[in-house]
C-alpha cells in the first residue's frame, strides 16, 4: 500500500513524458550527479579537507577560507549541472549576493538542490546544522563551518551574532522542510527571532523558476520532470531593517518580521 502524502506535493497534475528518451537521459543524468557529488564528497573529506587543516591552523581564519571552499565547489557542481543541461539558473543581482556581509538570507524551498545553490551564490555562508549531521560522513566539514544546533537556543544565537559580526551570512530556509508544489508551509519565527536578537538585516531571496518535480519532498529520486530541464531563478528581494521593529515586544516583532518575510518572498510570481 503506497504511502499517502500531502496533497500539496502531489505530482498528479504533471504533464505527461512527450519525449521517452529525453525523459530517461535526463534521470540518467540526475542519478549521475548524486553519484558525482557523492563521490567528490567523499574525496573533499578524505584528501583535501586534512591539508587545508595544515594551511588553515588557524580557527577563525579556516573558518572564513573553509566557507569560500565550499562555496567554491558548490559553484563548480552548479556550473557541471548546467553543462550537462539537467539543471540551468539566473540570479537576477548576483553581484548584491556575493557581495553581502552580515546578513541573513531568508528562502523559500522548493527542492532539494536550493542549499547548494544558495551557497555556491552568497560566498561566506553560514548556517544552523542540524545535530544529527555532527555524526554524518560529512561531519568532518561541517562541525568545523557552522553553527551546530545542539537544543541551546541561548549559545546557538550567540555563536550565530559572533559569525555575523565577522561579516559571515546566516543562510535560513524559515519553512524548515521543502515547499509544497502548490501554497507553502508556515514560516519559524526562528530567522526572525536571531535577526532582531542580533540586530541584522534580512536578505528575502525566492527561488523560483518552475516546477522542481525529482526534487522536492516525496519525489522519488530516480524521477525528473516530465518535460523540461530544472530551471532556477533568484530574485533578490529589498532587505528587510531591524528598525523597524524597535519598541515592540520580542514576540509581536519576531511575528511582524516573519510575515514581513513571507510577504516579502511571496510577492514574486513565479
Amino acid at each position: 500500500m503506497s504511502k499517502k502524502i500531502d496533497p500539496r506535493y502531489s505530482p498528479d497534475d504533471l504533464p505527461k513524458v512527450k519525449n521517452p528518451f529525453l525523459y530517461l537521459w535526463r534521470c540518467f543524468i540526475k542519478i549521475f550527479c548524486y553519484v558525482f557529488f557523492g563521490i567528490g564528497t567523499f574525496l573533499v573529506v578524505i584528501f583535501c579537507w586534512p591539508v587545508l587543516r595544515l594551511v588553515w591552523h588557524d580557527k577563525a581564519t579556516f573558518k572564513y577560507k573553509g566557507r569560500i571552499f565550499i562555496s567554491g565547489i558548490l559553484n563548480f557542481f552548479v556550473q557541471t549541472m548546467s553543462f550537462l543541461r539537467i539543471s540551468r539558473y539566473q540570479v537576477d543581482d548576483a553581484e548584491k549576493l556575493r557581495n553581502l556581509k552580515s546578513c541573513i538570507v531568508v528562502a523559500n524551498h522548493p527542492s532539494l538542490l536550493d542549499v547548494i545553490y544558495t551557497f555556491a551564490f552568497v560566498r561566506n555562508a553560514d548556517c544552523i546544522i542540524k545535530a544529527g549531521l555532527k555524526s554524518s560522513p560529512v561531519s568532518g566539514i561541517v562541525r568545523p563551518l557552522y553553527i551546530p544546533n545542539d537544543g541551546d537556543w541561548d549559545e546557538m544565537v550567540k555563536e550565530a551574532k559572533k559569525s555575523l559580526d565577522t561579516g559571515a551570512n546566516l543562510i535560513i530556509f524559515p519553512e524548515g522542510t521543502r515547499t509544497p508544489r502548490h501554497g507553502t508551509n508556515q514560516y519559524k519565527k526562528g530567522a526572525a527571532r536571531i535577526a532582531l536578537e542580533t540586530g541584522c538585516n534580512v536578505q528575502p531571496l525566492h527561488i523560483g523558476g518552475g516546477d522542481k518535480y525529482g526534487l522536492g519532498k516525496y519525489d522519488p529520486f530516480y524521477k525528473a520532470h516530465p518535460t523540461n530541464a530544472y530551471m532556477y531563478k533568484f530574485t533578490v528581494l529589498p532587505q528587510i531593517s531591524m528598525d523597524k521593529y524597535k519598541g515592540l515586544s520580542p514576540a509581536i516583532a519576531a511575528k511582524r518580521l516573519t510575515d514581513d518575510m513571507r510577504s516579502s518572498i511571496d510577492s514574486v510570481q513565479d
